[in-house]
């Protein structure tokens, strides 16, 4: 049964003109065809908040939750509740560059609990800014402010 299925196949192939890239038959898809086939992001954006949501479900979700609330799983073990994203007052007050100082330095780089762990030496620089992105996601509604003085002088 298998030989015959191989042939129906090759058959196929043959009539309906199937082509290996570099044979003679293989035709370059055009720049439509090619959007339309292609598996990945067009939104730089979209594709790093994606990335952003893989890095906060696994170092952030435990105790800020999946949606950002501050109710992850670790959140009852912790004397100060985790950070919710979700607030529209937290967005109106807080600058991206405070939340990255935040994440690479700790909390208590920016005068915020010493629970919240520095992640400078375990993420990179785009790994914490994809994060960022993502959090914006998180929030009900409101967008962050440009006050400088949540702004950090630099990151390390």
């Amino acid at each position: 049964m298998k030989p015959l299925l191989s042939m129906v196949v090759v058959a196929c192939c043959l009539a309906t003109g199937c082509a290996r890239p570099g044979s003679d038959k293989f035709k370059e898809p055009s720049p439509i065809e090619a959007l339309a086939v292609r598996d990945i992001l067009l939104d730089p954006a979209a594709k790093s908040r994606s990335r952003g949501r893989n890095v906060f479900k696994h170092y952030c979700s435990i105790c800020h939750g999946d949606e950002g609330k501050g109710d992850g799983f670790n959140s009852t073990n912790l004397t100060v509740p985790p950070r919710d994203f979700s607030s529209p007052e937290f967005w109106r007050r807080t600058a991206d560059e405070h939340l990255l100082r935040t994440v690479s330095r700790g909390g208590l780089a920016v005068g915020k609990s010493v629970l919240m762990p520095a992640w400078g030496h375990t993420l990179n620089d785009r790994q914490m800014r994809d994060t960022v992105a993502f959090l914006h996601t998180l929030a009900a509604e409101g967008e962050p402010t440009a006050d400088d003085s949540c702004r950090p002088t630099g990151l390390p």
